[in-house]
């Protein structure tokens, strides 16, 4: 669809694909319905019900905390009022008659049996009751919501990413998604622009996809990230001594003195982070590299905070000229200076392809984007290197996939369809802004990836999507038993059947133990204390173990969601697979293996 908008991805978003998206994702939900044959007046009569019974279930609750409560002022009382007693005995006891002895056993006394009586008659009886009530309450809540959930268990059985990617693909913009990693995509990226794929031993892949940009490939992925940094431990220790002054008088006098003493000790300790981006091949402006960052514009920024961060890089952008000349360097500033102080990218090395790429209409796009407050702001890293784009956006560092496995506890179909709907369109919405720096740039769409021959592997699964399988697996199958932090899973394939891939699975993680150190530190009265600082040494472990996958053709309606089956057969996307530990498959036990997902599943390899 043509709307003149394409090059234009603010105006082309709010104007057009955002109720496009909605729209689609609606009728798309509608046919779902349909197709599942979903009873919606029985799951709404039904989910009216089950609020109601909400609703008494709260006041129940409610008040059988307020006979708790009454319960506990009595028992206090009657504590009360048998300490009293007792003294009144005691009183009567030691010093003969007195009216407060008499007075306090009397009293007491009531008040310790009413309190009782009380207890035991009354508010027992009725926190019993009432628990009773709860029960029976969530009892017929629980079975109605049974009965809601299997109305809508066929619609919710059937939600898979496949919505997603023909949401996108339907639309018909320049921007589409794949079902799965494309391998010839990768094949691409790594021929054509050189991209080299690299994941270190200490990152992890959450999920990837691959995708197009008008012609050009991409790849969107997410990975947890561990690096070691200097953790910083404090320790303390109070010590006294004692000193001798002069008072006013003259005479001689001692007190103690006391000082905190505080002491610091740094140790290397890991830190895990998760962050997202796109990896996009495209030959425009091949030798020009470049790297920039969000500018720092609040959400609720307005033209004065522009106006001054213009002001402010202004002088920068002069001075990184003067420096380029000293050094016989070339830095010439763009005439237009907001989009040179928004955009900020300073270590360019290629002026005559920035211009190339930056024309006055991409200036104009990116200027926008950057300024724009809705949905995210300035939230995104743009790295250049050559022929290869890197888009990191901070509102991604979450999920970068539709997940519809969120939807498989709903029980009630209005919620279920307005939070579906609100959903595939806020994912949808997360990856158009993560791409939206590149469709910022009119040439990124006229520039067309050339062809070639396809030499890529044929694997059905790359190891990439095998890390992703393995972190959606319970990943206490993985940790060593040592571990004291989170995992980095890494993935490497070690053999391939007919029917199935296995893949040797390696959890890093570190284990920690408690130390002391002892740091001198000066006191007041000038002497040195040792001062403990108790800090953790983190040393590295690992466990490797075995993981076979195998890919599946469709979900059936009994499917529940992804995580653990029967026979330990897990499910994530378009795959199946199971946790071996140290055994391994070969051709006779892979039957097995395969059958038990067949159990469940459609195979195919």
């Amino acid at each position: 669809m043509n709307t003149g908008l394409e090059f234009d991805p603010i105006d082309y978003y709010q104007k057009d694909l955002k109720s496009r998206v909605k729209d689609k994702t609606t009728n798309l939900l509608d046919t779902l319905v349909k197709d599942n044959k979903v009873d919606i007046n029985k799951n709404k009569t039904l989910t009216k019900e089950i609020y109601a019974l909400q609703t008494k279930i709260d006041e129940s609750e409610k008040s059988r905390n307020t006979y708790n409560v009454i319960r506990i002022i009595l028992i206090i009382l009657a504590v009360v009022g048998g300490i009293f007693c007792l003294f009144g005995l005691f009183t009567l006891f030691n010093d003969g008659y007195s009216l407060f002895g008499i007075l306090s056993t009397i009293l007491g006394g009531a008040v310790l049996i009413v309190s009782l009586l009380i207890i035991f008659l009354v508010i027992n009886k009725k926190h019993k009751e009432e628990s009773k009530k709860l029960t029976n309450l969530k009892a017929k809540q629980a079975k109605l919501k049974s009965e809601a959930y299997a109305t809508v268990a066929p619609l919710i059985n059937s939600f898979n990413f496949k919505h997603f990617v023909n949401l996108i693909n339907g639309l018909d913009t320049v921007l589409s998604v794949d079902e799965e990693l494309d391998q010839y995509k990768l094949f691409k990226l790594r021929k054509l622009y050189n991209e080299k794929f690299i994941f270190g031993e200490n990152e992890s892949i959450l999920d990837i996809y691959s995708g197009n940009i008008d012609k050009n490939p991409y790849v969107r992925v997410l990975v947890t990230n561990q690096k070691m940094y200097d953790h910083d431990y404090t320790g303390t220790r109070t010590v006294t001594w004692q000193e001798t002054y002069h008072d006013s008088e003259g005479h001689l006098r001692t007190r103690t003195e006391s000082e905190t003493l505080i002491a610091h000790y740094s140790a290397p300790a890991p830190r895990y982070s998760t962050s997202s981006y796109i990896i996009y091949g495209n030959g425009a402006a091949p030798k020009l590299r470049f790297t920039r960052a969000p500018s720092g514009l609040n959400l609720d920024h307005d033209d004065k905070d522009v106006e001054k961060l213009v002001k402010k890089r202004s002088k920068k952008i002069e001075d990184r000229q003067e420096d380029a000349i000293k050094e016989g360097k070339t830095f010439t500033p763009l005439a237009n200076l907001e989009f040179e102080s928004l955009f900020y990218a300073l270590d360019r090395n290629n002026e005559t392809e920035y211009r190339l790429l930056f024309t006055p209409l991409a200036q104009q796009n990116m200027t926008e984007l950057i300024t724009a407050k809705e949905p995210y702001g300035d939230d995104f890293y743009f790295i250049k290197e050559n022929k290869v784009n890197y888009i990191f956006s901070n509102h991604a560092s979450r999920s970068i996939r539709f997940p519809y496995t969120d939807f498989y506890t709903y029980f009630d179909y209005e919620k279920l369809y307005s939070d579906f709907v609100s959903v595939m369109c806020s994912e949808f919405e997360s990856l158009y802004f993560a791409a939206a720096p590149l469709l910022a740039i009119p040439l990124y769409q006229m520039d067309e990836a050339p062809l070639f021959e396809d030499k890529s592997e044929k694997e059905i699964l790359t190891e990439y999507e095998a890390e992703v399988f393995a972190n959606s697996m319970n990943k206490d199958l993985f940790r060593p038993e040592e571990a004291a932090t989170e995992q980095i899973l890494k993935v490497r394939r070690t053999q391939s059947l007919k029917n199935s891939d296995l893949f040797e699975v390696t959890s890093h993680a570190f284990s920690s133990t408690q130390m002391v150190t002892y740091v001198p530190v000066v006191c007041r009265n000038g002497r040195v204390y040792d001062v403990p600082v108790y800090w953790y040494q983190y040393d590295p472990v690992s466990k490797t173990s075995n993981i076979a996958i195998c890919k599946i053709k469709e979900q059936k309606e009994k499917t529940q969601k992804d995580g653990k089956f029967n026979y330990n057969i897990y499910r994530h996307n378009n795959f199946g697979g199971c946790y071996l530990d140290n055994d391994l498959l070969n051709e006779s036990n892979e039957d097995t293996f395969v059958s038990k997902i067949e159990n469940t599943y459609n195979l195919i390899k």
